[in-house]
């Protein structure tokens, strides 16, 4: 009985042991198997030469298409799928199909080319876009140019301007609200300089939908929507518009000041988060949430050289002149990780600086042109401009380097998520 007792539990053991040894390994996860299928990685050469890479495989595509135009302001759309090229001196903004389409559960990947239909007013200037729809202020006479997505890929795809506003010839502001509704600056004549200081709500027939005489700073810089709330910068405080036909204003707080470069002239919004965030050249960045009425500070410091939201709005990503880099937990504003990283220059931080404020205002309101995100990974130009380095977004450790087949003078991430 002992011998067939111990004989039992010897194969109890076995049995055991084989149990133990069959527990599945679980796959580490990488690169390969994180990052989208669907997301791509544009560049352009300084001849303005588009090329498009595959982070996945690595692959560039260079297509036979005519080069973006020299000075040309170039804009990722909402879908990830079309590039709004704004030619500001020339009056013109051509759109470019990049051929990734999100079908929501799948994509499709076709030809890349450029759409035939063009928007033409004077001095195009402010890029504003929410939910597929693409707003441009055009500083020369005061108008708007409208085009959604959901018409690009038809036949008779035309943007509309919408022009004689009654705003006068301003550098002003414009974005889109749910209800194709536009929250538009509108500058006081007898006020001199080129800021605007209050702003309208107006339907797509140009009608007047909102106004509140009260709701005004004595200058108006940027904006931005994620299609409930729109949020102007303005020299003592924000200006917001709310697709209710709502118009207030948050003012600012301490340690902005309505002096130059101490008030947020730049205002960056994502359609998936409720928290927009503001730039002020001496501040620092400053979150602001329009629903609750308020605003506060996330960096303090006047080194700030770039700043923009991941693809799925989830992370802030703040690129410091010394080319540190901090990630931040775009609903809570805390700093999720921070890093010193090797990036390709751009024009020197100090130079920029010293140019016109508005225009360095404007400068910021682009997304950086070495450094890109997807949903989970910053994408950076090396020193070199031959090679991207590929980022973990939660502790900026690399991921992948990737060599370009020329040297690159912008990144741009395009395409959508999928895992």
């Amino acid at each position: 009985m002992k011998k067939r007792a111990l004989s039992i539990l010897s194969l109890a053991f076995v049995v055991f042991s084989c149990q133990e040894d069959e527990t599945p390994i679980v796959e580490q996860p990488t690169f390969e198997n994180q990052e989208s299928e669907w997301i791509r990685i544009a560049s352009w050469d300084a001849t303005g030469r588009f090329s498009m890479m595959n982070p996945l495989n690595g692959n560039v595509s260079t297509p036979n298409v005519n080069p973006f135009a020299e000075g040309s302001r170039n804009y990722i759309s909402p879908s990830g799928q079309y590039i709004t090229s704004v030619e500001r001196s020339s009056g013109i903004v051509r759109f470019f199909d990049t051929g990734i389409v999100n079908h929501e559960d799948h994509g499709h990947e076709y030809d890349i080319r450029w759409l035939n239909a063009t928007a033409e007013a004077p001095l195009p200037t402010h890029y504003s876009a929410s939910r597929g729809n693409i707003v441009i202020f055009n500083d020369g006479d005061g108008s708007i140019t409208w085009a959604r997505e959901a018409t690009m890929e038809t036949p008779s795809f035309q943007p509309v301007v919408l022009g004689d506003l009654g705003n006068e010839v301003h550098h002003g502001a414009a974005t889109w609200l749910n209800g194709n509704k536009f929250a538009v600056t509108f500058k006081n004549p007898d006020i001199p300089g080129a800021l605007p200081q209050t702003i309208k709500l107006l339907d797509s027939n140009k009608a007047v939908l909102a106004e509140n005489a009260a709701v005004n700073v004595s200058g108006i810089h940027g904006d931005a929507s994620n299609g409930e709330f729109a949020v102007f910068g303005g020299t003592t405080g924000v200006l917001v518009a709310r697709a209710n036909n709502e118009l207030f204003r948050i003012d600012n707080v301490a340690p902005l000041e309505p002096t130059s470069g101490n008030w947020m002239g730049t205002i960056k919004a994502h359609d998936n988060n409720s928290i927009f965030y503001g730039w002020s050249r001496n501040k620092g960045i400053f979150a602001i949430d329009p629903a609750a009425k308020s605003m506060r500070n996330v960096y303090s410091g006047d080194d700030v050289a770039g700043y923009f939201f991941s693809a799925d709005g989830s992370k802030l990503i703040v690129q410091r002149a010394s080319n540190e880099v901090l990630v931040l937990d775009a609903t809570s504003g805390n700093t999720v990780v921070q890093a010193a990283i090797p990036v390709a220059s751009v024009e020197y931080f100090s130079a920029r600086k010293a140019r016109d404020e508005f225009e360095m205002y404007r400068l910021m309101s682009e997304n950086p042109p070495v450094l890109t995100s997807s949903e989970k990974y910053l994408y950076v130009l090396s020193p070199s401009r031959t090679q991207i380095d590929v980022l973990d977004l939660t502790d900026l450790k690399s991921a992948k380097t990737m060599t370009l087949s020329s040297p690159a003078s912008t990144i741009m991430r395009i395409g959508f998520q999928t895992k």
